[in-house]
């Protein structure tokens, strides 16, 4: 586990989330677990790959998707449109892609796939048991729950 490129993409993300949503941001306690902690209804998933590879994972209630995208908008969605899925995807992808930026400015090189915005009740994501940091990030918009998954490849 690079825990280097873990605290460039919990600080990306919470620095973007700051300026995208505005200053109440709080990242809870990180904790490792087995594999990743995603049972909400919105998942965004984002490859990685290069020198390391693994994914990120931004987990949310369909509540919480709504309002961040609302907030993105200037206005808020009826519910989970097509134009509320994209916001999260761009949101997520913004975050990690600064972060990458980082990384790969200290010498490392590493790439992100596009986002994928799963949803469904009760979703599950299972990984090849990775062990996992998991980085609840408190919004005023609701909890999003980050989980990222990074292993060296030498």
């Amino acid at each position: 586990m690079r825990l280097d490129f873990v605290r460039m993409f919990i600080d990306s993300t919470t620095e973007l989330f700051q300026q995208v949503l505005g200053p109440a941001i709080d990242v809870k306690s990180v904790s490792v677990k087995p594999s990743p902690v995603a049972g909400r209804d919105v998942l965004t998933i984002i490859g990685l790959s290069g020198e390391s590879e693994g994914r990120v994972i931004f987990d949310m209630d369909v509540l919480t998707a709504c309002e961040l995208a609302g907030c993105m908008m200037g206005e808020m969605s009826p519910g989970l449109t097509p134009l509320v899925r994209s916001s999260i995807a761009e949101l997520a992808s913004m975050a990690i892609g600064q972060a990458i930026s980082r990384i790969n400015d200290s010498g490392a090189k590493i790439t992100m796939s596009p986002p994928i915005v799963i949803t469904g009740a009760n979703l599950v994501s299972y990984d090849q048991c990775f062990e996992t940091l998991v980085a609840p990030i408190a919004t005023a918009y609701g909890e999003v729950r980050m989980n990222i998954t990074i292993q060296d490849l030498s």
